[in-house]
């Protein structure tokens, strides 16, 4: 009889393992990375767009579609080298304004779909380098930008990931732009109820803590890292914000959303 019960046994525990392991394989891929080379494009230029599809079955196909001007969609398959796949979008006309994203099926069928990103052909080709994540504050749930350079700093496309979800930017900016030592303010869905004020433009769509790791990552429209706050061992818990002094060195600061920060010399560590 116990023989017959433990048969019994081993056998319900295998039908579940093998129900969980089949739910645990169900769902669409992974598109993350989704990037486009040259990223100053000009009639003359093919534009390679790359991304990173993974899936814990197999990735049937995946396909690059694009479309011009708001025109009709077009398709490229593109091709895979382990994990990262590829596919060319041909040189187009001067001031083209060309949008495009990743679909990928798995062998379940399961389609994911990419955000969409795009790019205006022989645009005026933006220098990031002083933009800046200036101010990070996990109590009263904001981010700020500033430009620490010497030109206006058009921000369309300009986007912002947070904890290494580089397929779901948690804010992506509108068209404007970005004076010399002007800052963005951007505060949380969280408190958005209580900034009334602030526009829909103006709002990230996460949470934002101070208690715990954290990362947040500034891109350019084109993929390519702006700035990089990645926090990996926190020490303490920040009293108000991880400031950023002139030095452009990160330290625990009072808050100064919309304003200058505060120089500090209790600098932030933990990070990578």
């Amino acid at each position: 009889m116990k023989k017959i019960l433990f048969a019994a046994l081993l056998l319900v525990a295998g039908f579940t393992t093998s129900c969980v392991k089949d739910d645990l394989y169900d769902g669409p891929a992974s598109i993350s990375n989704l990037k486009f080379n040259p990223e100053a494009v000009t009639p003359k230029d093919a534009v390679t767009v790359t991304a990173t599809i993974t899936d814990l079955r197999s990735v049937s196909s995946a396909v690059l579609k694009y479309s011009i001007g708001g025109g009709s969609a077009q398709s490229v398959n593109m091709t895979a080298s382990g994990d990262v796949y590829s596919g060319i979008i041909p040189a187009q006309a001067d001031k083209a304004v060309v949008t495009f994203h990743v679909e990928a099926v798995n062998e379940k069928g399961y389609i994911a779909k990419s955000a969409d990103k795009s790019y205006t052909v022989a645009a005026v080709v933006v220098d990031y380098s002083g933009l800046y994540l200036n101010e990070l504050n996990g109590n009263d749930k904001f981010m700020e930008l500033q430009n620490r350079g010497t030109k206006d700093i058009p921000l369309e496309g300009v986007y912002i990931c947070k904890d290494s979800e580089n397929d779901s930017p948690v804010w992506i900016c509108d068209d404007r732009a970005l004076a010399p030592g002007q800052f963005l303010l951007l505060y949380s869905e969280d408190v958005q109820s209580t900034h009334p004020e602030q526009p829909e433009a103006l709002i990230f769509h996460s949470g934002l803590s101070a208690k715990k790791n954290v990362r947040i990552q500034l891109f350019n429209p084109a993929g390519s890292s702006i700035d990089d706050f990645n926090l990996t061992a926190i020490a303490k818990t920040a009293p108000a914000s991880y400031s950023r002094n002139t030095d452009k060195k990160w330290a625990y600061a009072p808050a100064t959303p919309g304003a200058a920060n505060q120089e500090s010399t209790d600098y932030v560590t933990g990070l990578q």
